[in-house]
């Protein structure tokens, strides 16, 4: 296969992470170690805080963080507050966080946090860019799964230097265990030297939930939790806007009952579980729209349809709209591609003008022709799995043609652990939505927006393109 142009990326300059870990008698305090993620207190335009998140052992108090922002000479102190508490197993761990609620947006700060005095951790990062200005983000997902190549992925999804990054689901493996995200995600994703890439700490995460991320394991799996707390981390690990659906308790129940891990995760997490892995924020010029795709979720359900649809129109002034979630409607995977749940809400990404629609689930690249989906009328267009037609645009190239004429759909999977040999897409039949898939090398994509255009290029772990495309809008 010939190989493409490497990435570039500008004049833009490089975030200068600078991690110190003192020893306090030879231990880290830290369980999850710092990493910046967007607080859930929101405007009501859908703007955000960026805050300071870490999980640690209830010895550790007297915590202190402080910041310094470019061009400035004083340290100011941001106040730390303390969030909850976890017990898993005979250990005890808690969680705190620190909100940089008066940065500028795109502005370079460090930050340091120190115990009863003493500096035990230290970051260079950004928060991200405000209207009007060019901004990058870094998509990936079917991640921490204890595989090398995740490794490779993080490296390069660091050095590509995004302003945000998202995860679309499958964060960790096999069962979104708290320990699971010790071991395959905390010292990848936010580690430093051979073993890891400081990303958590420098750049500014949100994520989608994966079937991965809220599984229940059974007695088949090889790794146990070790209590009910130890499941569903990815609520301890991550902390979103607090903007999502309200569905009372009754239609809550009705809607997970049938579905083991839904039954599961009402009873540890309450009613309010669906604002947690369902909501929308803003990122310079764009709007993004995260959604729990996982089967205890329906969305044929009235009430979250009505809440998708005034999320979407908080962004109706911004140029770009993206909608995440892990499970994908168009893709061509042999075990996935009858799962068209998710078309149920085609119709509204195009109502509301969505460019990009980006999920994980397949563990490969694909993406779509731009498209339209229209929904059976009666029953058919209401079925758990519902019946349509897809309309393609064939002519959108994203280089000679930049407009495309419906919405574009892709799988950001190779993260981790690749399809095997035996399931490629080649040997079982690709979908007619497909325009491109690459299933043979691990990847991840960034979107460069820029005003009116957006660039969209899938990188491999040699930093080679192998594939992008260009949208233009008037």
């Amino acid at each position: 296969m010939k190989r493409k142009s490497k990435l570039t990326t500008g004049a833009k300059p490089a975030v200068r992470p600078s991690p110190r870990i003192n020893s306090l008698r030879g231990e880290s305090p830290f369980v999850i170690k710092p990493f910046l993620q967007f607080a859930p207190e929101v405007d009501k335009d859908g703007s955000v805080t960026v805050e300071l998140v870490w999980i640690a052992h209830p010895k550790r108090n007297l915590w202190k963080v402080e910041y310094l922002v470019e061009n400035t000479a004083v340290w100011a102190e941001s106040t730390v507050e303390f969030v909850d508490s976890v017990s898993i197993k005979d250990n005890e761990f808690r969680r705190f966080r620190a909100s940089f609620a008066g940065i500028a947006p795109g502005a370079t700060f460090e930050y340091r946090v120190l115990i009863s005095g003493e500096q035990v951790f230290s970051a260079t990062a950004k928060t991200p860019p405000a209207k009007g200005f060019k901004s990058r983000v870094v998509l990936f997902g079917d991640f921490a799964d204890g595989d090398p190549e995740a490794l490779k992925v993080a490296k390069g999804a660091h050095k590509a230097n995004g302003d945000m990054m998202v995860l679309v689901g499958d964060v960790v493996y096999n069962n979104g265990l708290f320990g699971e995200y010790r071991r395959h995600f905390d010292p990848v994703y936010n580690g430093t030297g051979d073993k890891g890439a400081p990303i958590g700490r420098s750049v500014v995460t949100a994520a989608t939930p994966g079937n991965h991320d809220v599984r229940v394991p059974d007695r088949f799996d090889f790794t146990q939790h070790a209590s009910q707390k130890d499941l569903f981390a990815f609520f301890r690990v991550f902390r979103h806007p607090n903007n999502g659906p309200d569905l009372d308790a009754k239609t809550l129940e009705k809607m997970v009952e049938k579905e083991r891990d839904g039954r599961k995760l009402l009873k540890l997490q309450g009613p309010k579980f669906i604002r947690l892995t369902n909501y929308y924020l803003r990122q310079g010029d764009s709007f993004w729209v995260f959604l729990d795709a996982n089967e205890y979720m329906d969305w044929r359900n009235p009430d979250l349809q009505k809440w998708l649809e005034k999320a979407l129109a908080k962004g109706a002034d911004c140029r770009w709209k993206f909608v995440c979630f892990h499970q994908p409607g168009f893709n061509s995977d042999a075990k996935y591609k009858h799962d068209t749940r998710m078309r149920v809400l085609s119709p509204t990404f195009e109502k509301f003008g969505v460019d990009v629609v980006f999920s994980g689930h397949c563990h490969f690249y694909e993406r779509s022709f731009p498209l339209k989906f229209k929904l059976k009328k009666g029953k058919a267009g209401k079925k758990l799995l519902p019946e349509g037609t897809i309309v393609l645009d064939k002519s959108f190239d994203g280089s000679t043609n930049k407009k495309p004429d419906g919405v574009i759909y892709i799988v950001s999977g190779a993260g981790g652990l690749l399809v095997s040999h035996d399931m490629r897409p080649d040997k079982h039949g690709v979908s007619e939505s497909s325009f491109k898939i690459a299933d043979r090398r691990n990847s991840f994509t960034v979107l460069d927006i820029d005003g009116k255009t957006l660039v969209v290029s899938q990188i491999d772990t040699d930093g080679e393109v192998i594939d992008r495309f260009v949208i233009e809008k008037d």
